[in-house]
């Protein structure tokens, strides 16, 4: 009795180990991009019904937007899909949305993924990129979404049209570049904590310029207790060959200059910006 006990439970651990031998990752990947395909695909359409079944429909659903100007979360699929419906109606023209993976994780039955999403103009210039990254878990063998950040990148430089478009206010009024980022600047430090001196000064000028290049590079080059040196790239690259408002890629380089030069007097801190063939180089030096 206990040989045929242990064969059967050895049976089992053979059966068991099998099937999960047999998830077909290749296959199970794209069954998770197809829910983001399909997602899109319906929202173009209108299908608001068809929509919604790409979803985890409970209290569970998380949905967080980011953007440079802030952010928005949203819990259950009550509140999400209240907020949406009013999108499905009107007409949205030609789906195209290109959806690239970064990176795509299956775990049994929960997976997730990141997704640089694309969309472009009927001429083939890019309009807006979005990354996206989508948890999912499968219910009744269908992947479901259960989480979504979504990270516009494109929101970023319209919270620099505001920067630009009071450059471009200034010189209607005859003012210069420097004049309006002074006085910017001196309204701006204030609410600097000065109390937090160079140290602080340095990490938020990092901070805020990891989000002036959301789609460049923020990279380290020196840095001791006394000094840093870093370089941003690609940014707002179509200011250098479309000016805007009357505004350039020189001007805006020059505004932010003078502007956090007044913020780093303030803090304790000497600010130096080189403009470069890719960006710009900072060197930030304690006084």
């Amino acid at each position: 009795m206990k040989k045929a006990f242990s064969v059967l439970i050895t049976f089992f651990l053979i059966v068991n180990y099998s099937c999960k031998e047999k998830i077909d990752i290749e296959k199970e990947k794209d069954a998770v991009m197809a829910v983001a395909e399909e997602e899109t695909a319906a929202y173009y359409a209108n299908d608001f019904e068809r929509w919604s079944t790409m979803h985890i429909q409970d209290s569970t659903l998380i949905t967080i937007t980011t953007s440079k100007s802030g952010f928005n979360v949203r819990t259950g699929w009550e509140s999400y899909s209240s907020n949406m419906k009013p999108g499905f109606e009107g007409g949205k023209g030609i789906n195209r949305e290109v959806k690239t993976p970064i990176i795509v994780k299956i775990y049994g039955e929960s997976a997730w993924v990141v997704i640089d999403n694309r969309t472009f103009s009927e001429e083939g210039k890019l309009v807006n990129e979005i990354i996206v990254t989508n948890f999912l878990e499968k219910h009744d063998g269908k992947w479901k979404i259960a989480y979504r950040n979504r990270l516009d990148s494109f929101t970023y430089s319209q919270a620099d049209n505001f920067l630009i478009n009071s450059i471009n206010y200034a010189k209607s009024l005859g003012k210069s570049v420097e004049d309006i980022a002074s006085f910017t600047g001196d309204q701006f430090k204030t609410r600097w904590n000065q109390a937090n001196g160079y140290n602080g000064f340095v990490n938020g000028m990092l901070n805020n310029w990891r989000s002036m290049v959301p789609q460049g590079e923020l990279k380290t080059l020196e840095q001791d207790d006394n000094h840093i040196v870093f370089s941003a790239n690609t940014m707002l690259t179509g200011l250098k060959t479309n000016p805007q408002y009357n505004v350039t890629y020189d001007d805006y380089l020059l505004c932010i200059k003078v502007l956090c030069e007044k913020i780093a007097d303030y803090m304790g801190a000497i600010y130096e910006q080189e403009t470069t063939p890719d960006g710009v180089l900072v060197t930030i030096t304690k006084k």
